[in-house]
Parts: structure tokens; C-alpha cells; sequence
């Protein structure tokens, strides 16, 4: 397949759980992207067309209900890793070698780790895991479900913490897809009784208030390789509000796995918007 594609996505041409919209040049990474709750393929649109066309680009394609694919959306994380995992399967695995890297973004992040137990389970193996805006999974959860709540109270819960204008999810075929994915977070529980083996690259969001940095720095309990945090200056939803930060943020995670002999855990600060002359 030619690098020279189309950023344009089109979730509803496929019927699979997962979307490989580009191949990775020879050696190059291939990013699978998970959106926060309520989110699709069309989420990863911007953040794709800031990654080199050398970047391989895949991302889950979860059913979102209604008349866009015929199947309700999956109330429980297990359901849609399953389904997930079953379509990364199921695509033509023809690169050699295949240099995969999980990205999850918020309840993305969540599907992001399960999904890294799932294809680890299969034989897959992964280079990194990359997660932002989400709190360690092995933690208690702490909050009252936001799933039962009524439409106006659940879009100013939305609006308070994560910064999500009503106008995110008009309608409702978005609703019921923003409830569900809101249900398999409220309904998760930590089951692994071991750790993960890949590096974990956390990203400390300077302007999300949603979750704090202990939290985050929980994260190196899940795995048994190197943990790093490092912090920027953008906000909950980065893959729309900052796209060409994130490209380069990851892009630089990837190319840059620390010092020998940093710690198992250890924090990195980024520059903000304006010393590396972000737009």
C-alpha cells in the first residue's frame, strides 16, 4: 500500500472492530490510536495527518449504535477489547517486523492497557505503551457512574471535568455511544494478577484537571519495564485541541527511550506552547 493516502476516515466502510488506515514504511512505528469515551476513528483524523506519512496508523473502530453499523456499542471493556483484538487479528499482518506501539487517550487509555494484555496473550508483540488523561486502572475507583445520570447533569459533569462542550455529542446515536463507553469505565475492575513487560510512556496533561499527578505516577505498578511521565501543556482532548504537539510528542517517545541508567520511574518535563512554538 502507498504512503500517499487519504487522511479522510470513513468508519462506516467497515464492519471490523479495528481500522488500519496506513501501513508503516520499513522500520518505522505503527501507532494504534484509542479515543476517549464516545470517540470513533474520526477522532484520530487531525492527530494522523501530523504524523509523517512514514508512520504506519491504525485505530479501534468500536460500534457506536444506531444505523451506522447495526451493533449496539459494548457496555464493558472486556466486550470491546474482544472485539478489538479480534480485528487487529483478523487484518493482514504482512509487515516484518511490525513495531507496535498502543496509544490511548482517557477511557482510550483503559482500552489501550487491556488491549496491550490481550495481544500480548495472542503472541503479539508490542513495542510501548502510551496513555494520557487516565488514572492508573489498578485503582479503586473513586467517583460516583456517570452514565446513569441524566442528559443535562452528565453534560455539565462532562463540561467540569473534562472540558467537553454539549456540542461533542449532539444527537442520539452520539449519546448512546458516549453512555456506553461511560458505562465500561464506571463497571471496570482491575483483574490482572501480574504486570505488564513493555515501557509505559505516560503523559502528564498540564492543562487537565482530571486527573491528578499521583494518579499517574500509579501507572509503574502495572508493569515490570520503565515508566515515564512527562509533562506538557495541553489539555484533555490534545488529538483535536493540539495534534501537531502530540505527533511530536510521541514521535519523540518513540525515538528517545532515556538513559541506560535512569530509574525504573522517572519524570520528564516538556516545554510549553510557546518556548517550542506550538501553534
Amino acid at each position: 500500500m502507498s504512503d500517499a493516502v487519504d487522511h479522510r476516515v470513513d468508519p462506516s466502510a467497515s464492519p471490523r472492530w479495528m481500522l488500519r488506515l496506513r501501513r508503516a514504511a520499513r522500520g518505522q512505528p505503527t501507532f494504534v490510536f484509542f479515543p476517549h469515551a464516545g470517540g470513533s476513528p474520526l477522532s484520530v483524523r487531525q492527530l494522523m495527518a501530523a504524523l509523517p506519512l512514514s508512520a504506519g496508523v491504525a485505530a479501534v473502530n468500536l460500534p457506536r449504535g444506531g444505523n451506522i453499523d447495526g451493533i449496539s456499542p459494548p457496555r464493558r471493556v472486556a466486550r470491546a477489547v474482544d472485539g478489538a483484538t479480534n480485528g487487529w487479528l483478523a487484518l493482514d499482518q504482512t509487515d516484518d517486523p511490525l513495531r507496535l506501539i498502543l496509544v490511548g487517550n482517557s477511557y482510550g487509555a483503559l482500552l489501550a492497557y487491556e488491549m496491550a494484555w490481550s495481544l500480548t496473550r495472542a503472541g503479539v508483540p508490542l513495542e510501548r505503551l502510551v496513555v494520557s488523561g487516565f488514572r492508573s486502572p489498578d485503582l479503586a475507583p473513586v467517583d460516583a457512574p456517570l452514565y446513569r445520570l441524566p442528559s443535562r447533569r452528565l453534560r455539565a459533569e462532562l463540561a467540569a471535568r473534562f472540558g467537553m462542550a454539549s456540542g461533542d455529542w449532539e444527537g442520539t446515536v452520539a449519546e448512546e455511544a458516549l453512555r456506553a463507553d461511560l458505562e465500561a469505565c464506571d463497571t471496570y475492575r482491575h483483574a490482572h494478577s501480574g504486570r505488564l513487560t513493555i515501557p509505559i510512556d505516560v503523559l502528564h496533561m498540564l492543562d487537565d484537571p482530571s486527573v491528578s499527578s499521583d494518579d499517574l505516577l500509579a501507572w509503574a505498578a502495572v508493569t515490570t519495564a520503565r515508566t515515564r511521565i512527562t509533562r506538557h501543556a495541553i489539555g484533555h482532548f490534545p488529538w483535536t485541541t493540539d495534534p501537531d504537539a502530540v505527533a511530536r510528542i510521541i514521535l519523540q517517545l518513540v525515538q528517545d527511550d532515556g538513559r541506560d541508567d535512569a530509574p525504573s520511574v522517572f519524570l520528564q518535563t516538556e516545554a510549553t506552547h510557546d518556548e517550542r512554538g506550538w501553534a
